[in-house]
């Protein structure tokens, strides 16, 4: 058939090793000849083709692509059953082999897609298919674990519950089940009362019913073999295929596009193995000029069809010999609204060797509760004025601290509140650029034993807004038994930024014991393999002390790029 001036060929079917059929629409050019083909595999209906995000395979077919669109295993019309990810290493291999030997191919494959079918990609490269030339994930994770279901080494329930109802809905499809599939529906988009409900492994009927998978992702809260079998940059980085990362500094799993980047970024570079990096104003979906509340300009989409478009040329087609001159990372620094370049990513986990200026923590003598409080911010160990020489907070873990995501929100009414501690440096004299992840190293005690510290970076602005950067988070104690914990340092690097901050403007670190629902609370005294079976009952509050002396140092390292020729070297 013809669609919009191209010939589309829908339910191809691609026979897999074990005999499962996988269905896939092909879309190419009316014109005979051989062309390279662009395959995504994903598990939301062919018909989608990620449109939410990327253009229509038909402008891929205008650009001189065959293009592949296949439902995975068990998902749309495909056979077999879906077991999220696994399933992707193999069915990857056979699917690019299939698309290279299609009619009218040049035998040359290239991947792309975000999110889940970013990460088909990295498990297609993990089995290294002969025919696969170059991949462009996006907004994804190679390892799971890490860069995508515990981000902050704590369950990602806030993006995961309702995740998992929408997998479950189109299960429920499958099955034609219409009332389960009108209730996951309903679930995945007003999923509130159930992101509370304890424990953590309490199944939802329709969970258990049609997706169980959701229990096994929350029911493994510390890397294990679970997650080793989840985890295909090992075997990504063995033979590294030429990658194209997409990373949005607003995304939920930017975590794991920059931890990808960043270990490919280590290994020897050649003309033939070689990545690039963008990282611009973006939640996961839209990718556009807007996200929580700010018009980033005109130029914040980045011209990303056409980045797509030059990176494929190259790859499949030998054409832009220019690509090799690009900057490695281009990334959109916030704040100024500019596109910036650099030929390293800043490391992002590992940053004990990195730099920085480091602010202490410290008072004017009143307690540091509350954004009215007395918590300051001093470059250099100022001492503070007479008085305890630590801050208390407590945190109940019944009723949380909220933060929903990474969208740059206002935050001032929720820091008022007294169960966090805010410390703020005085207004800057002159603009200051962030370019990499902070640290934190703050000395505390818990009164309850083991429990999370939470911090948040906000930039202050003269008139009172604070506007989210950054969020990080350490445990405090070890062994998860009640009672009182030893003073110690909690050091831990916080989430990767690029920030231009107005002289005038004040830096803000909160100090709490949760971030709900962007990950999961914890109880208080638990160890952390006890937090997925954490009954209510076994919610408690904790009094946790932070330092602020001379003998009990705490502070926050920023990531400073602030010379005006690094401006003038980096603009693109």
């Amino acid at each position: 058939m013809q669609f919009a001036g191209v010939n589309v060929e829908r339910g191809a079917p691609c026979r897999m090793r074990d005999g499962t059929t996988l269905y896939a629409d092909i879309y190419r050019p009316a014109d005979a000849g051989s062309y390279p083909v662009l395959l995504m595999r994903q598990p939301y209906g062919r018909t989608l083709a990620s449109t939410v995000t990327y253009a229509h395979p038909v402008w891929y077919v205008g650009q001189g692509y065959i293009v592949v669109i296949q439902d995975v295993r068990g998902r749309g019309d495909s056979e077999g059953s879906f077991t999220p990810f696994i399933q992707e290493v193999e069915d990857g291999y056979d699917t690019v082999e299939w698309a290279a030997a299609l009619p009218g191919s040049t035998g040359k494959v290239g991947m792309y897609g975000f999110s889940y079918q970013g990460t088909t990609q990295w498990a297609a490269a993990a089995a290294r298919p002969p025919h696969l030339a170059a991949i462009a994930p996006a907004m994804c994770a190679a390892d799971l674990y890490n860069g995508m279901f515990y981000p902050h080494g704590r369950f990602a329930v806030g993006s995961f519950l309702p995740w998992a109802f929408q997998l479950a809905r189109d299960e429920a499809r499958r099955a034609e089940d219409g009332e389960a599939e009108q209730l996951c529906s309903q679930l995945m988009r007003q999923p509130d009362a159930l992101l509370s409900e304890l424990p953590l492994l309490q199944e939802h009927p329709l969970l258990a019913s049609y997706f169980p998978f959701y229990y096994e992702w929350c029911g493994h809260p510390l890397y294990d073999d679970y997650w080793e079998a989840r985890n295909f940059l090992p075997q990504a980085l063995q033979e590294p295929l030429p990658a194209l990362h997409i990373g949005g500094w607003f995304d939920n799993y930017l975590g794991g596009t920059l931890q990808t980047y960043e270990a490919l970024q280590r290994l020897p570079q050649s003309s033939e193995r070689y990545h690039r990096l963008i990282i611009g104003p973006w939640g996961h979906i839209p990718w556009g000029r807007k996200a929580g509340g700010e018009d980033y300009g005109p130029e914040a989409e980045g011209n990303l069809h056409e980045a797509h478009l030059n990176w494929f040329d190259y790859w499949l087609k030998g054409k832009g010999q220019g690509l090799q001159h690009e900057p490695n990372v281009r990334y959109y620094e916030l704040g100024s609204k500019t596109w910036q370049a650099a030929e390293m990513l800043p490391p992002t986990t590992d940053i004990s060797s990195s730099e920085g200026v480091t602010y202490y923590l410290t008072s004017n003598g009143k307690p540091a509760n509350g954004a009215s409080g007395g918590g300051l911010l001093t470059v250099g160990k100022s001492v503070s004025k007479a008085g305890p020489e630590a801050d208390v907070y407590v945190y109940d873990a019944r009723l949380p601290m909220p933060c929903s995501g990474y969208l740059p929100m206002d935050r001032s009414s929720i820091q008022d509140r007294y169960e966090i501690l805010n410390y703020t440096s005085e207004p800057l004299a002159q603009a200051m650029r962030l370019w990499g992840a902070p640290q934190v190293s703050i000395w505390c005690q818990s009164m309850e034993g083991t429990t999370d510290l939470v911090a948040i970076l906000s930039a202050v602005s003269p008139g009172g807004k604070a506007t989210f950067l950054s969020i990080g988070r350490g445990e405090i104690g070890g062994d998860g038994e009640r009672g009182l914990t030893e003073w110690s340092p909690v050091t831990f690097a916080m989430r990767p930024l690029a920030m231009e901050l107005e002289a005038g403007m004040s830096i803000r670190i909160e100090l709490t014991g949760s971030a709900f629902p962007l990950f999961i609370r914890h109880p208080n005294g638990l160890a952390a393999e006890q937090l997925p079976t954490a009954r209510p009952e076994q919610l408690r509050m904790t009094a946790v002390a932070v330092g602020r002396s001379e003998s009990l140092p705490s502070w926050i390292q920023l990531p400073i790029l602030n010379t005006a020729t690094e401006r003038e070297g980096s603009h693109v």
